[in-house]
């Protein structure tokens, strides 16, 4: 995966996890007297395990990008970052100011005719 796809993606993810967070506290805080959970509960809750999934794959695209370009101090910075609870700041600055992705083209020489 590319630098500018995990980076948008995961970020992007991280934007959406954070408002139903937001919306999952408030309709919590709503319907705080009541005996059972209502079932509008379940959508940001949804949303929330989805959008943990997409950081996830991201993440691991990343991780592994970097691995792949030998950029070990961006790896370790991403990876120690991600596990402490620091994700966000990690990835946002792999966005900002990370190692770019490299494109390797192969050219095959010509045969005379």
């Amino acid at each position: 995966m590319s630098k500018r796809i995990t980076t948008r993606w995961y970020i992007g993810s991280w934007i959406v996890y954070i408002l139903a967070v937001i919306a999952f506290l408030v309709i919590g805080h709503n319907t705080q007297g009541s005996g059972s959970p209502p079932l509008a509960l379940f959508i940001p809750y949804a949303v929330m395990a989805v959008t943990g999934v997409v950081m996830l794959v991201m993440w691991i695209g990343a991780l592994v990008k970097l691995g792949q370009q030998h950029a070990w101090g961006w790896f370790a910075g991403v990876l120690v970052l991600h596990l402490v609870g620091l994700g966000i700041i990690g990835m946002v600055a792999y966005a900002v100011s990370g190692p770019e992705d490299s494109a390797y083209v192969a050219v095959r020489p010509s045969t005379p005719v």
